[in-house]
């Protein structure tokens, strides 16, 4: 039962509520049932189901308090509840919110396209659920819409502006809050059968306490704490929408309306809200509620009820003024771990990697086994990864990783400034990939270290996992030689180039693989291929490879390295220095909250999508595993050299595996 709320006066509110958690549920979309997660709460939801619930209040109110409501009412409740619904997928994207109610946001999960969608579905449900219970409720559904948008719009215009009036902050929230709000009490009402001047008192109702609802809500923005609201507050002052205090403390302090003019950083904003609640402007805006719901109180008056269902139902209006649920703290903290530098590798398999790595010929001494941006790039974190599969897969993996490394740096070495030389080497790594592992087609480090591997990777596997494999390689050989010729050329790509000409050269794809050998699974190309996983896995490489260019700028700008996003912003925009990468920052710290707040959500959805087999919580965990390395990714020893540990001479190692033009094709299979 809905706190305030005396059961003696409403007994079948609670068995009602639940008859309208039947009708909700997910937008159903005929013949895809991977996607229905998109418009589905799940039943752990927070949700309060305040607008259903005042539907319920008003019907009972005009008909019989302690009888069940009828069919109608319930279809009714659950329609605006949807409407509500659709309504915040598209708050969600406006507001760049990554969680709803503690949980990851539509657009955080789906991506802000997929969520517009989502949102405009569960709207369109509501409407078809309104048209079927007749003319007039689709039609005040509609008009309540209208309104919605309408404030919305208003709102959106005035961002960001000091001298926005009290009466234009009134009208955005009539439309956007209260006109949902009275269109619940409208419908509900309508079902009861009574004169049209006692449905509109309750709609007027709704529409009161809506504005003293929102006013509320913003007053707690500027008062409460993050682990009270289960959300991020202070909010509305970051985003330039200036609420009642705000505007009436504006108008009272110049230090504060100077500090509004213009987008404000976080310290900036934190310092507005001392202002604005050193004013006095809370305490006036909590009278001004405080006559909102005088008036919602007075609408109902003269309608001839019953006077305990009238108390009790604006007691209700009353109780959840406060919107505060105690919840965990926002933002989340990241998920990355602490470590000591050279944690990861147990010794065990540190010291078969130096002794495969030298057997290889890929390095040529301790020294070399040990180079900082091949082993260091691989000691993970063993909180951050679950066991493997076992220590023959553990190790297979692990020398795949090195080996990827090493391939890497081939192509990216400096020194490597011929653009034929470049050529050669990507034909000599595709014969070599193609090569049969017991008839090598030439000696040398890489093919020794490759046909040693192949056997061991492609164990268990299926022939199209094989086949799959070894053309991403391939695909990825290209990209890298593309990337080489582009260093020697000097060209800096494009800001929207550079996306996916990074993910080209990313090796994400080998990645996942190296995962899949060391739990011994194979992800099914129709989880790869759900949009929620293939925006976690473009979240994950961006975060990562962005990370990466944030850490290694200073020496991908004297290597001339064209793929480093800091370099394509100052080479678009001609910023300096300093400001490319405090915006590349900015974008990291975003999408690294939004992947932070999309991996909480993939076990959940794995344990409900279809066709998985009842394998999905071992996948989610795979998924779980490369985030985190993703993460961690920045803290690798990979950027810091040790005196313990050499350079591999690269040259060496490209001049056993060119493939040049004018070459007998005999020499390779």
């Amino acid at each position: 039962m809905p706190r305030e709320i005396d059961a003696t006066v409403f007994p079948h509110l609670d068995a009602d509520l639940d008859r309208v958690r039947d009708v909700l549920g997910p937008v159903r979309l005929e013949g895809r049932p991977e996607l229905a997660a998109l418009t589905d709460e799940g039943p752990d939801t927070s949700r309060r189901l305040v607008r259903p619930t005042l539907t319920l209040l008003s019907y009972y109110l005009l008909a019989d308090p302690a009888a069940p409501a009828d069919d109608r009412v319930v279809r009714a409740a659950a329609a605006v509840e949807l409407l509500h619904l659709g309504s915040l997928y598209h708050d969600d994207i406006v507001d760049h919110a990554y969680e709803r109610r503690g949980r990851p946001s539509a657009n955080v999960v789906w991506g802000s396209h997929m969520a517009v969608l989502g949102g405009d579905s569960v709207m369109l449900t509501s409407v078809r659920m309104l048209a079927e219970l007749g003319r007039r409720e689709v039609h005040a559904g509609a008009i309540a819409g209208e309104q919605m948008c309408a404030g919305m719009v208003i709102e959106a215009a005035d961002l960001y502006v000091t001298s926005r009036s009290e009466q234009s902050y009134l009208d955005a929230i009539d439309g956007k809050t209260a006109a949902v709000l009275s269109l619940a009490c409208r419908v509900g009402a309508m079902q009861a059968g009574r004169p049209e001047d006692e449905e509109e008192a309750l709609a007027q109702f709704g529409r009161y306490f809506g504005l003293a609802y929102q006013l509320c809500d913003d007053i707690l923005d500027l008062t409460s704490t993050a682990e009270e609201m289960g959300k991020p507050v202070n909010a509305d002052l970051s985003e330039g929408i200036y609420t009642l205090p705000v505007i009436r403390a504006a108008a009272r302090d110049q230090d504060l309306a100077r500090l509004l003019r213009r987008a404000m950083t976080g310290e900036q904003a934190a310092h507005a809200r001392e202002l604005v609640v050193a004013s006095g402007a809370v305490d006036e805006a909590r009278a001004r509620a405080d006559e909102f719901m005088d008036q919602a109180g007075g609408q109902l008056a003269s309608v001839p009820v019953d006077p305990r269902a009238r108390q009790a139902m604006i007691a209700y209006a009353r109780s959840i003024l406060d919107r505060r649920t105690p919840g965990p703290a926002v933002p989340r903290q990241p998920t990355r771990s602490s470590r000591a530098h050279g944690a990861g590798l147990s010794p065990q398999l540190a010291q078969w990697l130096r002794s495969w790595m030298v057997d290889t010929g890929l390095a040529v001494s301790t020294a070399e086994a040990d180079y900082h941006r091949w082993m260091g790039a691989i000691r993970i974190p063993a909180q951050s990864l679950a066991p493997a599969a076992d220590p023959a897969r553990e190790q297979t993996a692990y020398a795949m990783a090195v080996l990827v490394l090493a391939w890497d740096d081939l192509f990216e070495d400096p020194q490597l400034r011929d653009p034929e030389a470049v050529t050669a080497l990507r034909r000599g790594m595709v014969a070599m990939l193609r090569q049969d592992p017991q008839k090598p087609w030439r000696s040398g480090a890489i093919p020794t270290a490759w046909a040693s591997l192949w056997p061991r990777l492609r164990e268990g596997r299926s022939t199209r996992w094989q086949e799959r494999f070894l053309d991403g390689i391939e695909d990825w050989f290209q990209a890298a030689e593309r990337e080489a010729h582009h260093r020697i050329n000097g060209y800096i790509p494009s800001v929207a180039d550079y996306l996916p000409l990074r993910m080209s050269t990313s090796g994400i794809d080998t990645a996942i693989a190296c995962m899949e050998v060391r739990q011994d699974r194979e992800l099914p190309l129709k989880l790869r291929n759900h949009p929620v996983i293939r925006r976690l896995e473009e979240l994950a490489f961006w975060v990562t490879f962005v990370e990466n260019d944030l850490v290694g700028l200073d020496q991908d700008e004297a290597d001339q390295v064209p793929y480093n996003l800091v370099r394509a912003v100052r080479h678009e925009t001609g910023c300096t220095r300093r400001d490319a990468v405090e915006q590349v920052q900015s974008q990291v710290a975003d999408q690294r909250a939004q992947l932070e707040a999309l991996i909480r959500y993939v076990p959940a959805l794995l344990r409900v999508l279809p066709g998985l087999s009842g394998e999905g919580k071992d996948y989610a965990e795979m998924y779980v595993n490369m985030t985190n390395v993703g993460l961690w990714g920045r803290e690798s020893d990979r950027y810091e050299p040790t005196s313990a540990s050499a350079a591999p001479d690269l040259e060496r190692l490209r001049r056993e595996i060119y493939y040049r033009a004018d070459e007998p094709a005999t020499t390779a299979p």
